[in-house]
């Protein structure tokens, strides 16, 4: 089995572990990763690119619910290589980090920390970005959320 199915099926599992689903669509959050990857597919071959791509929200969304799913699996698992770009990839400045700091204070600062990352880790936050707008489109928070992506997208170019 290669680096990209070995991570999908990771991924699926890891999300699962917790009965992770999507915030506005209800769908299983496996759904959001596995169509980022496929985003990402479209643009490169890169196994580490495409494996880190499905494990891009472990780190954030199912570690700290989860130990099974730690930052150490994931080096076992997949490699430095794919760790370094999911850890690029996880939040640094969430309200658990800086509990004083307010919202757009926060992701003001994940911005400029998003803006040094890779090329590679900046490819699949772009299509993290362009995915969760399906999702997000029409919801009450849409109006904040897109905002936010227009200073993401300054600094990490558009999913075109």
């Amino acid at each position: 089995m290669g680096l990209y199915e070995k991570a999908r099926q990771f991924a699926v599992e890891a999300h699962g572990s917790i009965g992770q689903v999507r915030k506005y669509t209800g769908e299983p959050y496996h759904v959001h990763v596995l169509a980022v990857a496929a985003l990402v597919a479209t643009r490169t071959t890169d196994e580490v690119v495409l494996a880190a791509a499905c494990l891009h929200d472990v780190l954030e969304d199912v570690a700290p619910h989860n130990a099974g799913f730690s930052a150490e699996r994931i080096r076992e698992e997949f490699g430095e290589e794919v760790l370094g770009l999911v850890v690029e990839l996880t939040d640094v400045y969430t309200t658990k980090n800086y509990p004083d700091l307010n919202r757009q204070t926060r992701k003001q600062r994940e911005a400029e920390r998003l803006a040094q990352i890779s090329e590679r880790g900046k490819l699949i936050k772009r299509a993290d970005l362009f995915d969760n707008a399906r999702s997000i489109a029409g919801s009450e928070f849409a109006q904040v959320w897109m905002e936010e992506k227009r200073r993401l997208d300054e600094v990490l170019g558009r999913w075109e």
